[in-house]
């Protein structure tokens, strides 16, 4: 039984090792200019058309005032994993994608109002589109837009921040939300 688990083990290590597979690394420029979200992403060609990707964002700054009030905050931490389809060839031109998603916490305010979002233990699907321009032989721009569909555990909406006495609604809360506008750099090996 240990000789077939490690078997099945190296059969699927072995082809994302192999020197024949494309790796990406990238980032996504628009997540760095939401007050400094930090975003990485790795993925790897599986085939002609298809890729797997795993990520994640963190965002924990809070930019202050002279009296260290908050004053805005797009706080995150969130992983995810998925697949791409690309009805070309990998790495180049249309792709959709389909990816789970998990954020352990998120809370954002003074970005459109001083009103304060809280939400923790959220889970849920991402549908991407988007379209990925060659610039040189390692070096790619990618461009997309996703919608991301799931629920929080314990969600949090308040009038302000400096009171949270007034709860604008708070609980399980089930959503439909855009996700991951990008405008991403990607590196090529």
């Amino acid at each position: 039984m240990k000789k077939l688990l490690l078997i099945g083990l190296l059969g699927l290590i072995l082809p994302l090792t192999s020197s024949a597979q494309i790796w990406t690394v990238q980032t996504n420029v628009l997540d760095w200019a939401a007050l400094g979200t930090v975003n990485a992403e790795v993925g790897v060609s599986l085939s002609q058309h298809f890729s797997f990707m795993a990520g994640g964002r963190l965002n924990p700054w809070e930019f202050k005032d002279s009296k260290h009030d908050i004053l805005v905050y797009n706080q995150q931490k969130t992983v995810y994993l998925g697949v791409r389809y690309w009805p070309w060839y990998v790495n180049s031109g249309l792709w959709f994608s389909a990816k789970a998603q998990y954020t352990p916490s998120f809370a954002v305010s003074g970005l459109w109002s001083k009103a304060l979002t809280e939400g923790k233990n959220g889970f849920g699907g991402v549908l991407s589109a988007g379209y990925t321009f060659m610039l040189s032989k390692h070096f790619n721009l990618e461009a997309g837009i996703g919608a991301w569909a799931g629920v929080f555990q314990d969600y949090s909406a308040y009038n302000s921040q400096a009171n949270k006495n007034y709860v604008r609604e708070e609980g399980r809360k089930t959503c439909i939300l855009p996700d991951q506008v990008s405008l991403s750099l990607v590196y090529v090996f």
